[in-house]
Order: C-alpha cells, then structure tokens, then sequence
C-alpha cells in the first residue's frame, strides 16, 4: 500500500519433509543458550526451527499452564530438524550429545509430527501467558546477527533495572529474530513514558548493531520517527524512486512515510 499495489502473485508449493523431530531443552541462563546456538551451528547443523525463551516468559508459562518442566530454567530452546528419517535420527542423537555438554536442566526429544506438535505446544501458550500477567506488551519484533543475542539478552536486564519495568524475550533465535516485549502496567502513570523509553533506548542499540527494528510486523506509523535511521540514506531514496515509479499521483498513503 505504500510503494504500490500486488495484483498478481505466483506461488510455488513444495512438498513437505517425510519426517521431523524437536528437542526441548531447559538451560540455566540465557549465555549458555546463546552459547549452544553458536556451537550448533558452528557443527553445521541447519535447524529447520530454533525458538529461544528467557525466564519472565518460562515463569508466566508456567504459570498459565500449570507445568513444573521450566522450574529451575533461566532459558529454554526448541530445535527442530527435518527431512529423511535416518538422517534426522542420526542428527538428533549428535544434537542431543553437543548440547548435553553444556549440563542442561533437561532435554526432552519429540519424533514425528505428534511428538514435535507435543513440543511446540507449550511455545504456542507464551504470548497468551504475556497477556494473563495483566500487563500490557509493547511487543517489538526486533532483529540481531546471531553473535549478539547474548548482547541482546543482557541490555534487555539493564533496561529492566534502569527503567524497573520488566521485559519478556522470546522468538526465532535462528535468524535472530526476537520479539522483546515491554511489560507495563498502564494503571501506573509514568510507565507508559519509561517503557517508551526503553524502546528508544533499545532501537538505538539494535540500530548500533547494524540489525533491524523489525523483521516481521514491518515500520507502521508507531515507528515513524525511527524510520529515517532504520532504514539509511539510500534505501530511503529507493523507496522515494520506487514510489513515484509505481504511485506517480502520490495516491497510496499520501504524506505518511515516503513523498
């Protein structure tokens, strides 16, 4: 609606793996989760899914549902793998063997599609557990290289200390995709200003980092005034080429982003 307008896609359907299979595991702090992502993929394994989870997240899951799986965890990942089932059952047992290196509170396997839905059926209740807190989430859907993740987890503490107002990170840790949510509490009147702050604070940093402010939801009017340095000087000026291009009448979201 910005640059212009779809009206024809063509799509491609590829048929689907003939097996998978996930391992659930508690870790007992965020670098040691972020530490075990490095070595997975430094080992050459190519999850086809890989979720991390820090603690305000486990504790409000567990909380929601009821499950004692997460007692004593700082952080929690899901990996999956697919493709043929030898190859996956061979994969999983050198997955399972490097990260019990790193003596984690547990490891729980899921074969076939009921035994990784198993497994993802808890990740699917975070968000849900978010809302039950009774706080409200600025859910920012932001985006590191890898090697910072570790970075990432520990400025979301210092946010929380600073501002005292908690965070809640969970996503996609295998493209660095991390949704970081702001808790406040809108019944407090200034926590609407310092959460505000904190996510200032927090695009800057991921803007120092060379990531992105957003890897899904994409730049709406609520991140209007960190449009100009998320996305640099020339792709701005791509954006203004592709817009009078496809838009010459300046009739698709006038005056909004690009003019």
């Amino acid at each position: 609606g910005l640059l212009g307008i779809v009206t024809q896609a063509t799509l491609k359907c590829l048929p689907l793996p003939p097996y998978r299979a996930a391992l659930s595991v508690g870790i007992d702090s965020t670098t040691t989760a972020a530490s075990i992502l490095g070595r997975v993929f430094k080992a050459g394994f190519l999850p086809s899914a890989l979720e991390i989870a820090d603690r305000f997240t486990l504790e409000a899951a567990t909380k929601r549902t009821g499950s004692k799986m997460f007692h004593g965890c700082q952080a929690h990942l899901i990996l999956e793998l697919d493709g043929q089932p030898a190859s996956v059952r061979s994969d999983l047992r050198a997955l399972k063997k490097l990260i019990g290196e790193f003596r984690p509170k547990f490891i729980h396997q899921g074969l076939g599609n009921e035994g990784c839905e198993a497994i993802w059926r808890i990740r699917r209740e975070f968000s849900y557990a978010l809302r039950d807190t009774g706080l409200t989430k600025l859910n920012e859907d932001i985006v590191v290289p890898r090697g910072r993740l570790v970075a990432l987890f520990q400025f979301a503490e210092k946010l929380q200390k600073k501002y005292h107002i908690p965070v809640a990170c969970f996503g996609h840790a295998g493209d660095g995709n991390i949704h970081v949510n702001v808790m406040i509490d809108r019944t407090c009147r200034d926590q609407e200003v310092r959460g505000e702050a904190m996510l200032d604070a927090l695009f800057s940093k991921i803007i120092q980092w060379q990531g992105s402010i957003t890897g899904e939801h994409g730049i709406g009017l609520a991140k209007k005034p960190w449009f100009d340095q998320a996305v640099g000087g020339e792709a701005y000026q791509l954006h203004r080429t592709l817009k009078k291009a496809l838009d010459p009448k300046g009739i698709l979201n006038p005056g909004k982003f690009v003019t």
